[in-house]
């Protein structure tokens, strides 16, 4: 058997993670301020070096944005959110699209597509919900998305079906926890994502040409047990960045 080393995170990638955090929560918003490396190594007493280091880090990532006026935020400019931030934004209690117009298209229940009953290992003909979302920065679409959930989930979550934001702010998957009880179970969930070409509805909802490329990706949250509380797909056009953290 090979030895297995538990070491505890580098103090400076700590300092990304709770930045990281507070920017795509919403917490530190987009043109906010973050305290100066001075600020931040005094706050959470570290060596100055080592604050310097986070905040490089940060603005690596696209998270922040550095000059003589100080560091801002600058996320919401040029980059979109992955499945793994929302996860960790329910786990919070809050979603993370504050920031970008986000509009529901449609809301339905219908058979399951084959990939994606395989994907969450339904039979044939058995039905799911059916969510498709387009995020914007502005007026410019950045993100296509269809959220897939159990049809039995809109017995006790009918706002499922709604047009309209979901009540509280708590997204799909946080109002099925207050409802049900049931969550996905963190360390089970996966995410992938490959470079692709837009099919006609995508370009369409992205105001893009067919064929134009995309980051195409996936996830599926499932619980404990194994059955899959949403199985999620998304495209984002080209130039528009994605933070995987």
């Amino acid at each position: 058997m090979n030895p297995h080393l538990q070491r505890p995170e580098p103090v400076y990638l700590q300092l990304v993670t709770h930045y990281r955090d507070a920017i795509t929560s919403g917490e530190l918003a987009e043109g906010q301020r973050l305290p100066t490396v001075r600020e931040i190594a005094d706050y959470w007493k570290v060596a100055y070096t080592t604050a310097a280091k986070a905040v490089r880090q940060l603005a690596a990532d696209g998270l922040v944005s550095t000059s003589k006026q100080g560091t801002i935020v600058a996320f919401l400019e040029g980059s979109t959110y992955s499945p793994a931030d929302r996860l960790r934004s329910v786990h919070r209690g809050r979603v993370i699209y504050p920031h970008g117009a986000s509009k529901i298209i449609s809301a339905e229940v219908i058979e399951a597509p084959q990939h994606v009953a395989d994907a969450m290992g339904l039979d044939a003909g058995d039905r799911v919900v059916r969510r498709e979302r387009v995020t914007a920065h502005g007026d410019v679409p950045v993100t296509w998305s269809v959220t897939w959930m159990p049809a039995e989930l809109v017995e006790t979550v009918p706002e499922l079906l709604d047009l309209a934001p979901i009540p509280g702010g708590q997204g799909t998957i946080g109002l099925v926890k207050e409802r049900t009880g049931r969550f996905p179970k963190v360390g089970l969930d996966s995410y992938r994502q490959c470079a692709a070409r837009a099919t006609a509805l995508i370009a369409e909802r992205l105001g893009i040409n067919e064929g134009d490329p995309i980051l195409r990706g996936e996830n599926s949250w499932p619980e404990e047990s194994g059955v899959v509380l949403e199985f999620g797909e998304f495209a984002i056009p080209e130039g528009q960045w994605v933070t995987v953290s």
